[in-house]
């Protein structure tokens, strides 16, 4: 959703792509640099569709927060993605498409003292992050002044706190914590989503009739989530997920822009082979109202990832924070406050900032402790080297013909350490600190 967040998938190793094969590679360089010839969503395993009753939404209350891309300082794009969760935890199966995002969600959010299930609202934007839920100011604002965090002073009826480490903004009142992070956010700015809530400033869907449109369609439900045009995509999306029970239900919209009409005989015999919904859909409705169309799915009980079988597991909720000493050559990572973490199940890297046509291959380490888990308080030092580089290498400079195709790969100056969270084969960056000299 924003360049900082991290990704869903491990980190790329040229060794997992050498195994993988130069014809897997070519085919995710091509997906990642072509756009789509129909500008149709990728589709997923064969429906069948008929009449479904899906449970109502609730009223849209999550888009008081969202203020217009013109009302913020330093937005160049016309319009920007948002996630709206219900992070309470669920007790049965639930669609891979609804578990995966609260694994990004956790690899973005500190600690403060109140558990990401115990959150009743969650709404990332690339502002910054509002939690809602039923909890004391007085307790949050603890925990910050004790996990590195400064008071700052106060806006309206919010608490103000800070961090330079890595620049983090938090404001906090009883039930609602807005934060923002340099890391995660992509124009970080408490001060919008406040002044949006209070409608001091313009609102998303007040701005944009198809952001409206999209958001009236979809409701509040689990989860939503809104992707706006690309220059590869003409359409606007927007997703939601519903529960009744242990049942779920899927809905997708997509809104064309005026003066193009929705394919809808390419989307229905796209549709005999598989549907825009997740995977784990068996029954879908399909409709057109004009330049909408809405694709409805259900989800049969049972159907979807189990809570104890979600691989790898979520990450942990941990505000992390570091010491650097540059005579020394080192990083100390501080773990401030939250989850108890295995040691087995960290490591680091160097990564670098490059071009977006350009693929980086960081070298997953492990870190460097005999602690078998690390809790508040623990710290790890890095020794650094006198000068980190990680390879890459520019996508038309891979050779898919070659034995290597990465033959041409090149040392870059790292401009960053990820702490990284991945028991297994899955490792998922957790925090960043900047390296020296990096921009």
């Amino acid at each position: 959703m924003v360049p900082n967040t991290p990704a869903d998938d491990a980190s790329p190793t040229r060794r997992a792509f050498l195994r993988r094969g130069v014809g897997a590679l070519a085919t995710g360089v091509a997906a990642a640099t072509t756009g789509c010839a129909s500008a149709l969503p990728p589709l997923g395993a064969a429906q069948r569709f008929g009449r479904i009753d899906v449970p109502d939404a609730d009223p849209p209350r999550y888009r008081r927060w969202l203020p217009a891309p013109a009302a913020v300082d330093g937005v160049d794009a016309e319009q920007y993605a948002y996630l709206f969760r219900r992070p309470g935890a669920l007790d049965y199966p639930a669609p891979v498409r609804f578990t995966t995002p609260r694994k990004r969600l956790l690899a973005s959010l500190d600690h403060f003292g109140v558990g990401y299930a115990n959150y009743d609202a969650l709404l990332h934007t690339p502002f910054g992050t509002v939690l809602g839920g039923s909890f004391d100011a007085a307790a949050v604002a603890t925990t910050l002044t004790q996990s590195g965090y400064a008071a700052t002073g106060s806006r309206g009826d919010y608490d103000l706190f800070e961090r330079d480490d890595v620049s983090r903004r938090v404001a906090v009142r009883d039930g609602t914590i807005v934060r923002s992070s340099e890391r995660v956010h992509d124009t970080p700015a408490v001060a919008a989503l406040i002044d949006a809530w209070a409608g001091r400033i313009e609102r998303y869907h007040a701005a944009d009739a198809g952001v409206a449109r999209l958001i009236d369609t979809v409701g509040e439900s689990r989860m939503v989530e809104y992707i706006p045009p690309t220059d590869d995509r003409y359409w606007q999306k927007c997703e939601g997920f519903r529960f009744d029970g242990s049942t779920a239900y899927h809905v997708m919209t997509f809104l064309y822009p005026d003066g193009r009409t929705p394919p809808e005989a390419e989307l229905r015999d796209r549709a005999v082979d598989g549907t825009v919904l997740t995977r784990e859909v068996e029954n879908s409705d399909f409709r057109i109202d004009g330049r909408l169309v809405v694709v409805e799915g259900r989800i049969p009980p049972g159907e979807g990832v189990d809570p104890a079988d979600i691989t790898p597991p979520y990450p942990p909720q941990v505000t992390w924070g570091y010491d650097r000493d540059a005579a020394a050559g080192t990083v100390t990572l501080r773990h401030e406050a939250g989850d108890h973490v295995p040691t087995a199940a960290l490591g680091y890297q160097f990564d670098a900032d490059t071009p977006d046509d350009w693929l980086v291959f960081p070298e997953p380490r492990p870190l460097p402790t005999d602690a078998e888990t690390l809790a508040p308080e623990d710290r790890v030092p890095v020794t650094l080297p006198e000068t980190p580089t990680v390879e890459a290498i520019p996508f038309d400079a891979i050779d898919r013909d070659a034995e290597d195709p990465f033959a041409a790969t090149e040392s870059r100056p790292a401009t960053r350490l990820d702490l990284l969270y991945g028991p297994g084969s899955s490792d998922r960056p957790v925090f960043a600190v900047p390296l020296e000299g990096s921009s």
